[in-house]
């Protein structure tokens, strides 16, 4: 194990079977907004939502993820403070399905593209949960933000393939194509492989940004360089870690640090809450509820919403300009880590 250090940045064959949306594990149901009282991820790499120039929106909140982004140093205020809603942005959600009724994305979700045309429309609660990171209505950081449907996972074994990627790509670009009143994002919150790259990831990630879409991609859940994640290693992806806060028994304080299991090194580009997160969820039966979350699957949609608000305070920039103004808003130092 290395020595502690402070991260230097703030702020988961064509016919290859994916692990898609891995590792995310839920936590205690609830059966509506309350606060929780385990503790909430904190991240030392703040989405810092306020820090553009714009009207600052202000509410209360019970989300220590939300409450986390908004400012700089702890302690929390149980308050949320962001320039922008998301409005006229679209996020495109590849994932297993996501609900259309849940009560933080109801009215917003539209379906889009399945790659399992037979297959049942939600396979579990994840996608929801990452949709409600990056749009819910109080749980997440664009709450006026558009939500397309973008399945890409078999339901019967919780996988999907690379060519399923790969065509659920060239529907976004055509769909896109077809609003061009919207600016948009895509939301990768899934592993393909731990030991290389995809070039067919590679290659769909860079027809995305050339298109104007940024893509935001998970770390992964694996304690290991995320340069050996496909597709946190393909060029032109925003990668996101996940955060968590800890007590400091020395310094008698409670800290930011990298969430236990989440990928590091230098192909990560930024932090985001992704420890015990208040976000939507679902029943068995489909009934809408809220959850708590873990993983980079989390802090992957989070970041999702902070650069739909980017892109509607400047609706005029590309991908690449979307992720140096991720990472300069970024609170540098802030996050403790043991690699």
């Amino acid at each position: 194990m290395r020595p502690q250090a402070r991260f230097t940045t703030r702020f988961a064959a064509i016919t290859t079977v994916i692990a898609a949306s891995l590792g995310c594990a839920q936590g205690t149901t609830q059966s509506g907004t309350h606060a929780a009282t385990s503790a909430f991820s904190t991240t030392g790499a703040h989405v810092w939502p306020a820090a553009s120039a714009g009207a600052v929106v202000e509410s209360r909140t019970v989300s220590f993820a939300l409450d986390r982004i908004d400012q700089r140093d702890l302690p929390l205020d149980n308050t949320f403070r962001r320039s922008g809603t998301g409005k006229d942005v679209t996020i495109y959600v590849f994932d297993g399905g996501l609900s259309t009724d849940h009560p933080e994305l109801a009215g917003r979700v539209r379906r889009g593209f399945n790659a399992f045309p037979g297959d049942q429309p939600i396979c579990n609660a994840h996608g929801t949960a990452v949709a409600g990171a990056a749009a819910g209505k109080t749980l997440g950081v664009a709450p006026d933000a558009e939500v397309v449907d973008v399945k890409m996972v078999e339901c019967s074994r919780l996988r999907g393939t690379i060519d399923g990627i790969v065509r659920a790509t060239a529907w976004v670009l055509d769909d896109a194509r077809a609003h061009p009143e919207r600016r948009a994002v895509a939301n990768w919150s899934f592993i393909a492989d731990t030991s290389a790259a995809i070039p067919a990831l590679d290659a769909a990630v860079k027809a995305l940004t050339e298109a104007g879409i940024p893509v935001l991609v998970s770390a992964g859940n694996f304690d290991m360089d995320a340069c050996k994640v496909s597709p946190a290693n393909s060029p032109g992806a925003i990668v996101v870690g996940a955060s968590a806060v800890y007590y400091d028994q020395v310094l008698g304080r409670t800290l930011d640090r990298r969430a236990m299991g989440t990928a590091w090194g230098k192909c990560v580009d930024l932090y985001a809450p992704g420890d015990s997160v208040l976000l939507p969820s679902l029943k068995d039966d489909g009934t809408p509820i809220t959850q708590l979350w873990n993983g980079t699957s989390m802090s992957t949609g989070y970041a999702s919403g902070a650069a739909a608000l980017i892109l509607e305070r400047e609706p005029w920039i590309d991908p690449d300009q979307v992720h140096e103004i991720l990472k300069g808003n970024a609170t540098k130092n802030a996050l403790l880590a043991t690699r």
